[in-house]
């Protein structure tokens, strides 16, 4: 009965990892088709329907977690590891992230409704393209931390290395790629036809 209940909740966990994971990939896409246009009503509809996806998959990534570690550490026999601790802390910079969007990324993004994405001052896109760099950072290290069997062996220091420097790097070029895009939208100039 303790393997089905592991094996279910293990199940889940992944589940929830791949919705999580999927919602983040969607909605970056869905922001760079609609970079040219101006923020409407549908693009920022699909914004909310995106992050409520994300939100409850994080959700379920943590009570399905807290539930394997407490089988692991509790009824099991297992060691809490430096992988087990860079998971939380993971997860936990994906909560964090999460409530920065809802406070401050989205309630932005509403206040440029009907404008061009364009028009958004850099300052602001290099805020936004940080956070959202943020999470894919994020988002990637949970990839790792699940997917590369050499993590289990290694120490905090060594998982660090790897997952600090890759965190960073995303955040800092989506910062830069926001406002590079931004700049580009702000001076392209319409295509003029001869003879119009």
């Amino acid at each position: 009965m303790m393997d089905l209940t592991v094996d279910v909740l293990r199940v889940s966990h992944m589940l929830a990892f791949a919705i999580g994971i999927g919602g983040a990939a969607f909605l970056e896409l869905q922001v760079v088709r609609r970079f040219r246009n101006r923020i409407d009503h549908e693009g920022l509809r699909v914004l909310l329907f995106g992050h409520d996806l994300i939100r409850r998959a994080l959700y379920a990534l943590w009570a399905t977690g807290l539930a394997l570690l407490i089988l692991r550490l509790g009824f099991l026999g297992g060691a809490f590891s430096a992988k087990l601790a860079a998971k939380l802390v993971v997860v936990t910079l994906l909560t964090l992230n999460m409530r920065l969007i809802e406070r401050v990324l989205i309630p932005e993004i509403f206040e440029w409704e009907g404008a061009r994405v364009a028009d958004i001052p850099a300052r602001t896109l290099a805020e936004f393209g940080a956070i959202a760099g943020f999470s894919a950072g994020c988002w990637c290290s949970a990839l790792l931390l699940g997917g590369i069997g050499r993590m289990k062996t290694m120490d905090a220091w060594e998982i660090a290395s790897v997952l600090v420097p890759l965190i960073a790097a995303a955040a800092i070029s989506g910062a830069a790629m926001a406002m590079i895009a931004g700049w580009q939208g702000f001076t392209r100039r319409p295509r003029i036809v001869p003879g119009e």
